[in-house]
């Protein structure tokens, strides 16, 4: 029987097993000397000491706390890309604020600030730009729009984790920057996920917020030690991370670096593949200096369903990145720009397998299987299949 190809499938190896297995050995389960260490290593990594990274327990807590660091308060609104994940817009609804979504670009498929600054009004107090797929959004734009009113910026780099912008790591400059680590992500912890910040005080304010509103916990956690003596100092929820799931994501981050080359060399393939098949739009990127989350290609002509169909055929999973948020009912009222690029993009956008380290023999499949669907150049599929060996 053949095997299915999923879209996703985390690298867990022995050596996860092993550091969480350590972890076990040490005995202390809750937030912990791992949490910091693992902290301590998205900062070396991202690569600049005057950063500070505070983990928490999902990209989604991330989010919501960074708003709250940000000085986001009740009847605020916050301007979103309606393509995403609703992730965004719920953490913007639990911080009591409004989502206003917003159109994305045609090319990068993040948020079109042109659109962006149209919807800015009284009550904006932040925007959350998306990096779409690892691809960077106009960044440079959004943040002379910030500055020109203003605004916070809280980048949603949960696809994003590694991708570079003019040689600098994503998180490792600029206002607050969010990650996530969930199950399906390059660099997982089975769930988990970051804020990243140069303010000493909005570190200060998200450690509580991520721990009860309890003034002592980091810093004794932090030692495998408990606070007996402490006090309620604000608002805070259970977000923290623990050091069984900080242990996984400090073996992942050590070998960040061969997970990207190696979904780098996958999408190179795939591009090739597919850049001269008419019917197809590929990203618009050569995918230097890009940690790429998922390949996300567009297609054309209303012939996706039968490429799906096609694929499902030959045991290759694939997704669609994503439903837009203002087509769910909960936020159907929510205040929006024009939608007329998200609209398009959405009826076309097709996501394909993209696996860290993905096996040659998969690679090849879903080359072959795409480029059979259009009747491509055999040729094209070799070309391509060459890039990663399969």
């Amino acid at each position: 029987m053949t095997k299915r190809i999923p879209v996703f499938a985390p690298h867990i190896g022995p050596d996860t097993l092993a550091h969480v297995s350590e972890a076990f050995d040490v005995g202390w389960l809750g937030m912990g000397a791992f949490t910091k260490e693992f902290e301590d290593r998205i900062g070396t990594y991202l690569g600049d000491a005057s950063r500070h990274v505070v983990a928490v327990n999902t990209g989604t807590s991330a989010l919501h706390i960074a708003l709250l660091a940000a000085g986001v308060r009740p009847g605020d609104e916050v301007i979103v890309p309606s393509f995403n994940y609703v992730a965004d817009h719920q953490a913007i609804r639990m911080a009591h604020a409004e989502p206003v979504m917003c159109d994305i670009r045609d090319d990068n498929l993040g948020i079109d600030v042109d659109k962006a600054e149209a919807l800015i009004s009284e009550r904006t107090k932040a925007i959350i730009p998306l990096h779409f797929a690892g691809i960077p959004c106009d960044q440079a734009g959004v943040y002379r729009l910030a500055e020109k009113y203003g605004l916070r910026v809280i980048e949603d780099a949960m696809h994003a984790f590694g991708t570079e912008i003019d040689g600098r790591k994503i998180g490792s400059y600029g206002d607050i920057c969010t990650f996530s680590f969930d199950p399906v992500k390059i660099l997982t912890s089975i769930d988990g996920g970051c804020i990243v910040t140069s303010s000493e005080e909005e570190v200060e304010n998200l450690r509580r917020y991520r721990f009860l509103g309890v003034d002592k916990e980091t810093s004794l956690r932090y030692k495998n030690k408990r606070a007996w003596d402490y006090d309620v100092v604000g608002d805070g929820f259970r977000y923290h991370m623990t050091n069984i799931i900080a242990s996984i994501g400090i073996s992942q981050i050590k070998r960040v670096d061969e997970f990207i080359r190696t979904r780098q060399n996958v999408c190179r393939a795939y591009s090739a593949a597919f850049g001269q098949i008419e019917g197809l739009r590929i990203p618009a990127a050569d995918f230097a200096g890009i940690s790429p989350f998922i390949y996300s290609l567009r297609v054309l002509n209303g012939q996706r369903e039968a490429l799906i169909a096609h694929l499902d055929s030959l045991a290759v999973d694939v997704g669609i990145h994503f439903i837009p948020v203002h087509k769910h009912s909960h936020f159907a009222d929510c205040r929006r720009s024009d939608m007329s690029v998200t609209d398009q993009v959405v009826q076309e956008v097709l996501t394909l397998p993209l696996h860290s380290n993905m096996q040659p023999e998969f690679v090849r499949r879903v080359v072959e299987g795409v480029c059979g669907f259009f009747k491509a150049d055999p040729e094209l599929a070799r070309r391509s299949i060459e890039l990663v060996g399969a």
